[in-house]
């Protein structure tokens, strides 16, 4: 094995070549030879294909809280939200097999990508906290949100927005007029 290969260089491997050739095309023989090893010293950090993609989506899932995370910070409420949903946008635009190996991760998934997607979760709730929406239909907002982003990015990393308008102008609104009709309704 090559000196200097770590199973944080195997993810990493990984993750370049799910963002750049698609999920499909992490494959154990890829990850290898983008590492300038053999295959079978990749077992050495993986148990197998299952595993290194199990790993890749705990990998994922930290690195797009840590994104969201970010994005929050200095903000409140609807601002908040706003800036969590565009830096989604952006993440998804960035990183698309890293977004892919997050929603195709298999079952069971490990302890770690429980609790990166539960932190997610609580970064809404405390999100949305501010706007004062009963704790009944706090589940339904973010559910909402999230879809709604979710879709955003998943239509535009197919290329499906055509049109000259901004984007993120585009997500900007939507949420805007999203988090304004909920409260609107709950009035």
């Amino acid at each position: 094995m090559r000196a200097g290969v770590k199973p944080e260089s195997v993810i990493a491997a990984a993750a370049d070549i799910a963002d750049r050739d698609g999920w499909e095309q992490v494959t154990l023989a890829n990850v290898a030879a983008l590492l300038g090893i053999k295959t079978p010293s990749l077992y050495n950090h993986v148990e197998g294909l299952p595993d290194l993609r199990q790993k890749l989506a705990v990998f994922a899932s930290v690195s797009l809280k840590e994104e969201l995370s970010d994005a929050a910070i200095g903000y409140s409420g609807k601002e908040a939200l706003i800036q969590v949903g565009r830096r989604y946008m952006q993440f998804v635009r960035q990183h698309p097999g890293l977004y892919e190996a997050i929603n195709r991760a298999a079952s069971p998934q490990p302890e770690p990508f429980e609790q990166a997607a539960e932190s997610i979760l609580n970064l809404f709730y405390r999100l949305m906290q501010p706007l004062g929406f009963p704790q009944e239909e706090t589940v339904h907002a973010i559910r909402g949100l999230r879809s709604m982003v979710h879709g955003f990015a998943s239509l535009a990393s197919m290329g499906s927005f055509q049109m000259k308008e901004d984007l993120t102008e585009s997500v900007t609104k939507a949420i805007t007029y999203y988090i304004d009709g909920m409260s609107a309704n709950l009035n």
